[in-house]
């Protein structure tokens, strides 16, 4: 429209056409892609609205399905086993809230610019799951693909690999994008496998990629998949070409990852229920510290015991310390000292230094052995300085004032011993 126009507009000179007639002449020249077919034939459904379109996919898996080594149908066992036997835990599925497994795949990893091109939803249905995977048809069309999901319908628990960090927060940014052609996005409770996954096996894995842990603990090997970081350029080059060969595989590799979370989240709670041992004691012990953190202590303990009942003594150090630490809170001093004293025949680095602390103290405060007190404190003090060269350390100047304290008792214990032989 030229300026004289627009003025004219102003000035009421031109009449305007009304609102739903310009509307119309919109929806009727909503342009679609040009791959609309090739798509659809490589099993993408279209999907148009009034507002816009997309693509999805949809996909049944029956209870029997088994993904890796695990199969699907134990999933409702290990959700009503967290909801009776730790309904505060963190991988807790409440009663009430309806939940999905998600992934998303993006063109990009961070900025104003990156979007969301998959979004894969899998939901528990009659007699299996269905996982539907939304395909964003062309960036214009980002409002539309993103109302597809019912995200913004009702609160449900979301289940994710990094969801917390990532998809979550990603999927936010984009809804913020387009907020006034968008309803309200519902606020989630989040259950994010990667956190738990570091707080079972830390010690145990060296990566936490979710590829990783399918190999090592979910007995899945992917073939012929597609690497995450050029989903963006396949995205982009299937919407430029045409060609939805590659953008399949995409879509495969985020079946893969969703599937995983169904297992993985399966595999979780099993580790939570003491059943058998299948795991190291460095995983149990792991679980125990969870648990602890949780300040669920008695639950804390019992996972402590099942360690060092069930495990040799070089690998139930770190267990021994934390029963020490319980029992002392709990005033069994005696077996509080048997404790730390199993910990120090193999534990090392900090904690071997918290076991000669802990030691130290039972000996000075409870028992009232200054000879041991100090004869653990300055193991700890050479101990330390092995660790850490720093002569002015925190620690290093805690233990010299309690080790001038311990020898301030034993001179005062002694004087009065000679003080009293002399009496007799």
């Amino acid at each position: 429209m030229s300026y004289e126009k627009k003025l004219m507009q102003m000035k009421n000179l031109v009449k305007k056409k009304p609102i739903e007639e310009v509307v119309k002449k919109e929806e009727s020249e909503m342009a679609l892609p040009f791959y609309v077919e090739p798509w659809k034939n490589a099993g993408l459904k279209f999907i148009q609205e009034e507002k816009g379109f997309y693509f999805v996919k949809e996909t049944f898996y029956p209870l029997g399905h088994i993904h890796g080594n695990i199969g699907l149908n134990k999933l409702q066992q290990a959700i009503k086993f967290m909801q009776e036997v730790y309904p505060t835990h963190p991988l807790t599925i409440t009663k009430e809230s309806p939940f999905c497994f998600y992934d998303t795949e993006t063109t990009g990893l961070k900025g104003a610019g990156v979007l969301i091109f998959l979004n894969g939803v899998l939901k528990e249905v009659e007699d299996g799951f269905l996982l539907t995977q939304f395909v964003l048809a062309d960036p214009g069309q980002e409002v539309s693909f993103l109302k597809a999901t019912d995200f913004w319908v009702n609160e449900q628990t979301i289940i994710t690999y990094n969801g917390k960090s990532f998809d979550l927060p990603q999927l936010l940014s984009r809804w913020t994008m387009n907020r006034n052609d968008l309803p309200r996005l519902k606020h989630h409770h989040q259950i994010d496998l990667m956190h738990s996954s570091k707080r079972i096996w830390k010690g145990e894995l060296e990566r936490f990629k979710l590829k990783q842990i399918e190999e090592m603990k979910l007995g899945f090997k992917r073939e012929n998949d597609i690497p995450g970081h050029l989903a963006p350029i396949i995205y982009f080059d299937a919407v430029k070409s045409g060609n939805p060969i590659n953008l399949m595989k995409v879509l495969k590799h985020n079946e893969w990852d969703i599937l995983s979370l169904v297992t993985l989240y399966i595999l979780s709670v099993e580790l939570l229920q003491e059943k058998d041992v299948v795991e190291t004691a460095t995983t149990y012990t792991n679980i125990a510290k969870w648990f602890r953190d949780l300040k669920t202590m008695n639950t804390s303990m019992d996972w402590f015991t099942f360690v060092v009942n069930n495990f040799s003594t070089e690998e139930t150090s770190i267990a021994y310390y934390f029963v020490g630490l319980h029992l002392k809170r709990a005033r069994s001093y005696e077996d509080s000292l048997k404790a730390f004293e199993q910990a120090l025949k193999e534990i090392s680095g900090k904690y071997r230094i918290e076991v000669y602390i802990e030691l130290a103290k039972l000996f000075e405060h409870q028992v009232k052995d200054f000879p041991k007190a100090l004869e653990m404190t300055q193991q700890c003090i050479e101990y330390e300085a092995k660790l850490n060269k720093d002569v002015q350390s925190r620690l290093k100047k805690e233990l010299t004032k309690r080790e001038m304290r311990i020898i301030r008792k034993l001179n005062i214990s002694r004087e009065s011993a000679e003080h009293n032989k002399k009496r007799i």
